[in-house]
């Protein structure tokens, strides 16, 4: 561009000055468009990822949407979501008009009033100066606003790498330390003991959990329970350190803050209301690592209930070698229970938490998933269970009723019924299965 520029200013040199011209007008039309583009730019980019996540989300409730009748509500929907794309888009498209019809006019004003001084008011024939001079000038124009216009095309896609960078300075966690590392024996059991145990989803936000204090010893089988929003799953995610903490929780007598995230969260297993599936088989669902023989493999899979659910003679009988699509699609969601239990089972920790696992599947299956924790996770396996059926909780050692973050009862189910205006009772007594639960509990004669 500069070489050309020399050839037109070498053979005119009075066309330094309208070159310099052009040079400005093409830079000042760009920081015109430039402060425009970029909100423009940034408002498409946001328009756009709720035009395909609704997309996506209709294809994978295609069916639920159909059985109750939503089609002209997801469309009306989608309809108004890309309309709000569209309208970005349409200013969008219509700026980068703008900039290339002032561009290529500027160019064009350049090259014919070059070309008009070389023919009117320069005294020499048509020679090869002549159309050197032309030549370099159009190329010049061309080429110093095309310069122009990608120079803003690139800072217009740079939003793109703003949106990158927000997700890369995002807060991380701690890194692993050496310091971190525990001894290999850790943990030797499964006890867990919180002293004044406070959390919240947010630096700044307010507390979920309020000075909880508790011991769960070793090899126990704890229900937790309690009416929305009263801090069931906000217990289990600080257990796991997935949101910030005060207080302590100790873990096998060692302070889980003082213990790397890799290491205590491999040492705890959680199995949550939805469990997630890797697309493979379902040997490499439940053994990733390769660590382990079929026949442990199968044990764990019998261990879980799951042969129990289907005869030798059903066909698409479910065994390690078949094919598990991406998030367990191809499965019903008890079936993803009773193989997220059976990885549970071949990891063999020392914490199993349960958070609402069973809430969405049939009383069979539930049944089974849980005749199986009582007949396999023996010994110093500690279970927390997150109830949403009290059937499940009733015969554990220990039920653990909490109420806005807070404990209020925290005792064997036997004693927590006794209460006369126990949270728990209260609970019991709204259930239509009364007398099963308090015979359960070991309280038939109460419960009439």
């Amino acid at each position: 561009m500069l070489v050309k520029f020399g050839a037109v200013v070498l053979l005119t040199p009075v066309f330094l000055l309208p070159g310099v011209l052009v040079a400005i007008l093409g830079g000042w039309c760009g920081q015109i468009y430039i402060a425009a583009q970029l909100s423009v730019k940034r408002e498409m980019s946001n328009a756009k990822a709720p035009v395909l996540g609704h997309f996506g989300a209709a294809i994978a409730g295609l069916t639920s949407i159909r059985a109750y009748g939503a089609q002209e509500t997801f469309q009306t929907e989608s309809l108004n979501r890309i309309n709000r794309y569209t309208r970005a888009a349409r200013t969008f498209y219509n700026l980068n008009r703008w900039i290339c019809v002032r561009i290529d006019a500027i160019g064009g004003l350049f090259a014919a009033s070059l070309a008009t001084y070389l023919v009117y008011f320069q005294n020499q024939k048509a020679s090869n100066t002549v159309y050197v001079s032309c030549s370099a000038k159009v190329g010049f124009s061309g080429m110093i606003l095309w310069w122009v216009r990608v120079l803003n095309d690139f800072e217009v896609s740079g939003n793109s790498l703003e949106r990158i960078q927000g997700y890369v300075q995002i807060e991380q966690e701690p890194k692993p330390t050496q310091g971190g590392v525990p001894p290999a024996y850790w943990p030797a059991s499964g006890e867990i003991r919180a002293e004044n145990l406070s959390a919240k989803y947010s630096v700044d936000g307010p507390n979920v959990l309020h000075n909880l204090s508790f011991t769960i010893h070793s090899g126990q089988r704890i229900g937790v329970v309690g009416r929305t929003g009263s801090g069931k799953s906000s217990l289990t995610l600080s257990l796991l350190r997935c949101i910030p903490t005060e207080g302590a929780v100790y873990y096998d007598e060692r302070n889980i803050k003082d213990v790397n995230l890799d290491v205590l969260r491999s040492n705890i297993t959680i199995i949550p209301q939805i469990p997630e599936l890797l697309s493979g088989t379902l040997r490499q669902n439940l053994d990733p690592f390769d660590q382990y023989d079929d026949a442990t493999l199968n044990d764990a899979l019998r261990a879980a209930g799951l042969f129990s659910l289907q005869s030798e003679m059903d066909e698409g009988r479910i065994t390690l070698d078949s094919a598990i699509s991406s998030g367990g699609g191809n499965l019903s969601v008890g079936q993803r229970q009773i193989l997220a239990l059976s990885r549970a089972i071949v990891r063999g920790s020392k914490l199993l938490i349960l958070d609402e696992a069973t809430s969405a599947i049939d009383y069979k299956t539930d049944s089974i998933i849980q005749s199986s924790l009582r007949q396999e996770l023996r010994g110093d396996v500690t279970l927390i269970t997150v109830a949403h059926r009290l059937q499940t909780i009733m015969d554990a050692d220990k039920i653990m009723v909490l109420d806005a973050g807070r404990i209020v009862e925290f005792d064997s189910p036997k004693k927590l019924l006794k209460l006369p205006q126990g949270k728990l009772r209260a609970l019991v007594d709204e259930s239509g299965d009364k007398e099963l639960l308090y015979s359960m509990a070991g309280l038939a004669q109460t419960a009439r």
